[in-house]
């Protein structure tokens, strides 16, 4: 059932959409930038044996598989950030975690996909210490955090009338 409030805020949530998305970009290339400078020659313990930062140019996907796959690699992140974007474009009454979710997801593969371009490979910095887990960045945080809504947005229904998704009893 429409509540006949798709146009009264599509301005609002666009809006709200591109600052997001925005603001995730700055974050990641700012950190990058930071990581791929002076500031860090060595790798360092931010919170000792929680948090450290290891400068890594990561030339695979994610955990570094397929290494040196090059065009391989950025031609389906361009793909998938594209077919993100028409979908959040179509779909402007998606709810809030699905919006916030498909944004960040966009800004994330956007950020990752730049480095791609740029120099062939992403910059990875932030190193958890306490396990052995892979070294990643900002975007890869936006990538992961925008599936975690994504996956609440279905969870919870897109709040437009749609029943959210239920356990059986």
């Amino acid at each position: 059932m429409a509540t006949g409030r798709k146009h009264e805020w599509r301005g609002k949530d666009a809006l709200s959409s591109v600052l997001t998305a925005a603001f995730t970009l700055l974050l990641d290339r700012v950190s990058k930038g930071w990581a791929s400078g002076p500031a860090l020659k060595e790798p360092a313990q931010a919170i000792p044996g929680v948090l450290g930062w290891r400068y890594v140019q990561n030339t695979g996907a994610a955990f570094s598989a397929f290494r040196n796959a090059g065009a391989f690699l950025w031609i389906p992140t361009a793909l998938i950030i594209a077919a993100a974007l028409y979908w959040l474009v179509r779909n402007p009454d998606c709810g809030g975690w699905m919006r916030t979710g498909v944004t960040l997801l966009i800004a994330g593969g956007l950020g990752n996909l730049y480095d791609r371009v740029a120099y062939g490979y992403v910059i990875d910095f932030i190193e958890v210490l306490f396990v052995r887990f892979a070294i990643f960045n900002v975007a890869d945080i936006a990538v992961v955090c925008g599936v975690g809504c994504m996956v609440i947005g279905i969870l919870r229904g897109k709040g437009d009338g749609h029943e959210p998704v239920s356990r059986r009893s």
